[in-house]
């Protein structure tokens, strides 16, 4: 029931952290070339380096590249490294917990299905209430990303870094000119869609799954009654 939700939380934003899909998603919905002055190519290859960088494939994420008028130039300052890697240092630990609560879940089930009395209802019940403590997180988040996006993000920055250099500048900084803050809203719309699907899914599959049993049974073992 508590690892669930962290596991299906955790894997959502790991799938979403290495689509470069989803970042050229929002380079093309929010005009990030005209933004930046920066071709398309280069905006593809800016993608494809955060993600190298925050699965260790690199060292650093910064990149030389070159506008429409030909000026070359690194992308990012020092302080979008600093920020960068305390990112780099989140996603990390997203990874542990994923890592961990699968094998905390896997190793649950072996040894529920190694148990004689109750294995497949004591599964189906942690699973449906892990669900509904997904769904619960996700539609007390969703309330109040509806009422205050901007105000959840900011509180997020705040609990989750120690020093400022997240508050970054628009028309100087390219990690904000590459990722406004309509782009970061898409992005929980998109992943706590997947999560909610997700959910449903597998709460689906638990709900039914005891009933499918019973009546399995009943036609393997007819003198077994209802109970």
């Amino acid at each position: 029931m508590a690892c669930l939700p962290l596991l299906l939380i955790s894997s959502a934003v790991r799938i979403g952290l290495n689509s470069t899909r989803i970042y050229e998603y929002g380079f093309d919905k929010y005009g990030i070339s005209d933004v930046t002055q920066l071709d398309r190519t280069q905006l593809s290859e800016i993608a494809e380096r955060l993600i190298d960088y925050f699965n260790s494939k690199v060292d650093t994420p910064q990149m030389t590249v070159v506008d429409r008028d030909g000026r070359e130039f690194e992308l990012f300052h020092d302080y979008e490294l600093i920020h960068l890697e305390d990112v780099k240092g989140l996603f990390r630990a997203g990874y542990r917990i994923q890592a961990a609560t699968l094998a905390y879940i896997i190793l649950y089930v072996l040894l529920l299905l190694l148990w004689e009395k109750g294995r497949g209802q004591g599964l189906a019940k942690g699973t449906r209430l892990g669900c509904m403590v997904t769904l619960g997180v996700i539609a007390a988040a969703g309330i109040g990303a509806l009422f205050s996006f901007e105000r959840l993000f900011i509180q997020f920055h705040l609990i989750s870094f120690s020093n400022p250099y997240w508050m970054l500048n628009p028309g100087t900084d390219y990690l904000i000119m590459l990722f406004p803050g309509g782009f970061w809203q898409d992005v929980a719309l998109i992943g706590g869609g997947i999560i909610v699907g997700e959910a449903l899914l597998l709460g689906g599959v638990a709900w039914a799954a005891p009933s499918i049993y019973r009546r399995h049974a009943r036609r393997r073992h007819p003198m077994i009654d209802g109970s």
